[in-house]
């Protein structure tokens, strides 16, 4: 769900968190940042252009440090399988429909949860680390196939 033509900048936002720019850093960060909805490991891993020396260990360690320093939010599937995306002001929280036979996830608008972040943000309040709003079912094309 992130806001038309407004992205974050990968080497930025990784200089901003003091992570160092590694190529292979800077390639699964891209890969996120321009991406329209949620991607897996493996998503992410066969976006990453082929030149990159990469597997799918180094993304996973890379996934990992990425929401380490919450420049990306783990969303979790009834599949065991997680999903990756940016968690920035261009990409608010929002809640997310996965279709359970697909495995596809897709954005839905924010709801008032972004505007409650902002209230459990407060000095006196309470520390989130995470907030997961997920609908489960059979998305659109699924139905028609059955």
């Amino acid at each position: 769900m992130i806001v038309e033509n407004e992205h974050c900048n990968a080497a930025g936002t990784l200089r901003d968190a003091g992570l160092s720019q590694t190529t292979q850093r800077m390639a699964v960060l891209t890969v996120i940042i321009e991406a329209n909805g949620p991607l897996s490991a493996s998503e992410i891993l066969n976006r990453t252009d082929s030149r990159q020396k990469i597997n799918k260990v180094t993304v996973y360690r890379i996934l990992s440090s990425l929401k380490e320093h919450r420049i990306i939010r783990e969303l979790p599937t009834d599949q065991g399988m997680n999903l990756y995306e940016m968690a920035c002001r261009h990409n608010p929280i929002h809640p997310h429909f996965y279709c359970k036979t697909c495995r596809s996830m897709s954005c839905l608008p924010p709801l008032t949860l972004s505007q409650a972040m902002d209230w459990f943000a407060s000095p006196n309040a309470f520390r989130i680390d995470d907030v997961h709003v997920n609908l489960n079912g059979m998305c659109r094309q699924c139905r028609e196939r059955v």
